[in-house]
């Protein structure tokens, strides 16, 4: 692995590591119910924010640099095939992320709804659809570094997938056992095996739409979020980790506010 590699893969683990060990048991239960929940998602927004920002700086020093990857060989053809495959995540990624207040993933939630929306394509939209994302990134990529930056945000989206169904099977129990049975992980694996269904007027359509006109707005804005070598893109992200922790801190310091359940 050229050095130029190296950099990139070192500054991406310095946002996965922390953030998959605070993401997850025993670390994260721990910390939770000793600072709170709201204080503790502020605390994972900041860590996560820092992570990416140290990210996004590698990319800008690194990312154009050093072995060629795997986009250089690849046609026409082929890159559109992926090209679309990828935009089809980012669309789903975006309807999970639109539907996320009122899935049992949510933070604070402590009750299971029958699936809805795009829950019924796949109950993890978002770590599916980004991570096919990524994934189609790594053989688009022009450099090898670049390649294993969205190697780093695909691996940490399959593992985000498989733990998050751990975490809420402990937080949700038995209610959570019958939503998994009605869903998929498999983008429309439950609709092909008849779990679940779409009704005409279901409100996954408009959530897809939505999805879909705002993924149109980032293919158009493709140029920016190539500046810095994907800097510019991973700053993005890491900015609105910072919001989000901005946010989480201020609603925990609100007056009278009652102190939140320790996660699961």
């Amino acid at each position: 692995m050229d050095a130029a590699t190296t950099s990139v893969l070192l500054g991406g683990l310095a946002f996965a590591a922390p953030h998959l060990l605070l993401g997850f048991p025993p670390l994260r239960p721990w910390l939770a119910s000793r600072l709170g929940e709201e204080p503790f998602a502020a605390v994972f927004a900041l860590v996560a924010a820092v992570g990416l920002g140290v990210f996004a700086a590698t990319l800008a020093i690194h990312g154009g640099d050093g072995a060629p990857g795997p986009g250089i060989g690849f046609g026409t053809p082929v890159r559109g095939t992926c090209a679309a495959i990828g935009v089809a995540g980012l669309v789903l990624a975006m309807a999970a992320l639109g539907a996320y207040p009122r899935s049992p993933a949510a933070l604070f939630r402590h009750g299971v709804n029958p699936p809805r929306g795009v829950e019924k394509i796949s109950r993890h939209g978002f770590f599916v659809g980004f991570g096919v994302f990524c994934a189609t990134h790594v053989l688009l990529a022009p450099t090898m570094a670049l390649a294993v930056a969205f190697g780093v945000l695909a691996t940490v989206c399959a593992i985000g997938a498989v733990f998050q169904d751990a975490k809420l099977r402990r937080r949700h129990g038995v209610a959570w056992e019958g939503y998994r049975r009605q869903t998929s992980v498999v983008p429309g694996l439950a609709l092909l095996q008849a779990r679940t269904r779409i009704d005409p007027g279901d409100r996954m359509w408009r959530a897809l739409a939505r999805a879909a006109a705002g993924t149109a707005l980032m293919v158009v804005l493709h140029p920016v979020w190539v500046l810095g070598h994907g800097a510019t893109f991973v700053g993005a992200l890491a900015l609105g980790g910072v919001l989000l922790s901005i946010r989480r801190f201020r609603r925990a310091r609100g007056p009278g506010r009652p102190a939140s359940p320790p996660a699961g």
